[in-house]
């Protein structure tokens, strides 16, 4: 009994998240406007970590400086990706992304 109490509770849950779920897709793929180009932010630092944080942070006040504070959350970008390489001793990482900014309806 106590087996199928779980499964009938399983069941639901997966009936009511697959009814949510389109819900929930379309507020947030109507919840951002996002630029058509992609801008990029480098930096350069001894430990990688440091750059790629380093990297994302210029894209940031990059995109604040250019487009306004709405437009510079690195969370919300599009197409995100960051790149590493090294040379030497140092890190060098590139972070490449569409700035978006969240639409209030």
């Amino acid at each position: 009994m106590r087996i199928l109490s779980h499964m009938l509770l399983a069941g639901g849950l997966l009936a009511a998240a697959s009814v949510l779920n389109p819900l929930v897709l379309s507020s947030d793929a109507q919840a951002y406007a996002c630029k058509g180009t992609q801008y990029s932010a480098a930096s350069t630092r001894r430990i990688k970590g440091i750059a790629r944080a380093s990297a994302r942070k210029k894209w940031e006040s990059s995109m604040k400086s250019q487009f306004g504070n709405q437009w510079s959350l690195w969370e919300i970008a599009a197409g995100k990706s960051v790149q590493c390489h090294k040379t030497g001793a140092r890190h060098t990482c590139h972070a490449l992304a569409r700035p978006c900014q969240y639409v209030v309806k």
